[in-house]
């Protein structure tokens, strides 16, 4: 299973010919937080003028929130909303909006749509247009939330690539930021990953390090050792990365944080990805090299215990 089979098509939808007729597996809510209330999802969107939707200079951040029995987890909500917050006042879009209100605007689209686990996508941006590379940081940030209706446990291994496409600099663009232009880069390794036969692609930065795949951290078994990319200027800090960085300590496993070369993928055990959406996903295979991921006692043990966590 793809990551985009996660999508459910049971969710509420846009009711364009375009989107009813190409096939999309990601239909929204109908429903959207905007501006602090609740309104039809594309109501909030940028005019087609913005600068926003040009430059790519939109902020965004997803989390998830899941159906247990009768009740939405919303998992770690106030870290998500923090960083969305952050990002959006670094690309001088300082938001009016507590993470109290936003929280609680989740809540109002949640209640509004059909029961089940949904991912959530807070944006903010300046949707008025205005065409110049700057000049409108003065004009007040706008805010849409809405979800996506998706999937979760996914125990299926996915393949990955050791990408051509290198990951962008923090020289660039800081990755702590996710700025929506920069996720070209993401777009691209996952196409060039995809035409290759692959799922995903596991891109370098600019010293030949492994650094993670299109839009998830990367995580490396040997020898019962946990082992990741040693967290610098290139990589992305993961909330769901941090996560498993806990369960490995409450579980007792060792980790490590190193530089890892595309040589030394040859000879780990195991390896998966993770991120909000993916959640944790084991490696069947990098490039030509085999794993034995789902055999691996550590990734099971990480996976359990996410699971644990997530069905609270």
């Amino acid at each position: 299973m793809s990551l985009r089979d996660k999508i459910d098509d049971s969710a509420c939808g846009w009711n364009s010919a375009a989107e009813a007729t190409s096939g999309t597996r990601t239909i929204a809510s109908q429903h959207a937080w905007f501006n602090g209330k609740i309104t039809a999802r594309e109501v909030s969107a940028p005019s087609v003028a913005s600068n926003s939707f040009h430059l790519g200079t939109g902020v965004f951040d997803g989390l998830m929130a899941y159906w247990n029995r009768d009740h939405y987890y919303i998992h770690r909500g106030e870290e998500h909303l923090a960083r969305f917050r952050e990002g959006a006042a670094r690309l001088g879009m300082p938001l009016r909006w507590s993470v109290d209100e936003l929280l609680s605007g989740i809540q109002a689209v949640l209640e509004l749509e059909p029961h089940g686990t949904q991912y959530v996508r807070p944006i903010a941006f300046r949707g008025a247009p205005e065409l110049w590379v700057t000049g409108n940081e003065g004009k007040p940030a706008d805010v849409s939330i809405f979800t996506v209706k998706v999937g979760r446990d996914v125990d299926e291994l996915m393949t990955c690539q050791l990408s051509p496409i290198e990951r962008t600099s923090s020289r660039s663009i800081p990755p702590q930021t996710k700025v929506s232009g920069a996720y070209v880069n993401s777009f691209l390794a996952r196409k060039t990953a995809e035409l290759a036969g692959f799922q995903d692609g596991l891109m370098l930065d600019r010293e030949g390090r492994v650094a993670e795949a299109s839009a998830a951290n990367f995580f490396a078994i040997l020898d019962d050792r946990l082992l990741s990319p040693a967290l610098n200027a290139d990589i992305f800090p993961g909330v769901t990365r941090q996560v498993v960085l806990e369960l490995a300590e409450q579980a007792g496993v060792e980790h490590e944080e190193i530089e890892l070369l595309p040589a030394d993928l040859r000879r780990i055990d195991a390896a998966f990805l993770c991120s909000t959406l993916m959640e944790i996903r084991g490696l069947s295979r990098i490039g030509d090299v085999a794993l034995g991921s789902a055999e691996n006692e550590v990734y099971r043990t990480i996976v359990a215990s996410f699971r644990s966590l997530t069905h609270q």
